[in-house]
């Protein structure tokens, strides 16, 4: 069975709106955890800092899809509650991508000059007041590249949440490889749809780099 083109892309193209909007609320998700987990092990007490290592190195060593399952089918059974599929895809891509974004984070801050640091603490700022208005404003700026590298990661991940019956983007193309038996086709052309946002994704982050450059601070980084 064909399916004309002009069906396939709008039908497809719903798919890559869900991948979208699923890796967009992950990665603020994640950065939300990531940059808390970041300050906690840079500045943090020695208990803080080793429940943050923890929480990097668990995150980072648990397949994605095995965090799927923990979230959709374990807690549900441990704590009476339960989750859509999309909420469990939203949480599990977050709360992994916030164990890389950590890692860029803390790279950042500890790329701030530390004679800053000591010149506000010497001027009677608080750590926290240190950390708000001098470390993190300057560490932002050096993660916008990798962060949004981190990003296209979380995109190209959004595909496994088809396990839980979310229907994006890989999932569209796996239903019109059923009815026409053109893998090569449907596959390419989501493969096209991702390359697309991840190539945008990689211009935006450049530009961005490069507009907000520390300068002085040698060249920008690129993606």
């Amino acid at each position: 069975m064909q399916v004309p083109l002009s069906d396939a892309l709008p039908f497809l193209a719903k798919g890559a709106y869900i991948a979208i909007v699923l890796s967009l609320l992950s990665i603020f998700l994640g950065f939300a955890i990531g940059i808390v987990v970041a300050i906690a092990e840079t500045y943090g007490g020695k208990v803080a800092r080793y429940i943050a290592m923890g929480y990097e190195n668990i995150l980072r060593g648990i397949p994605l899809i095995a965090i799927y399952f923990i979230l959709f089918f374990s807690l549900p059974l441990l704590l009476h509650i339960g989750m859509s599929a999309f909420l469990t895809a939203v949480i599990g891509l977050g709360i992994r991508s916030s164990a890389y974004q950590s890692q860029i984070f803390r790279s950042s801050i500890q790329s701030v000059d530390k004679g800053q640091i000591e010149a506000a603490l010497s001027l009677g700022m608080s750590r926290g007041e240190t950390i708000l208005h001098i470390v993190l404003p300057q560490a932002l700026r050096f993660s916008i590249a990798p962060w949004l590298n981190e990003y296209a990661v979380v995109l190209k991940d959004t595909s496994i949440a088809l396990v839980l019956g979310i229907v994006e983007l890989t999932e569209k193309a796996t239903q019109l490889v059923q009815v026409t038996k053109d893998p090569f086709l449907w596959y390419g052309i989501a493969a096209v749809f991702y390359l697309v946002i991840v190539l945008t994704v990689v211009t935006i982050a450049n530009r961005i780099s490069e507009k907000y450059r520390i300068k002085g601070l040698g060249g920008m980084i690129r993606v």
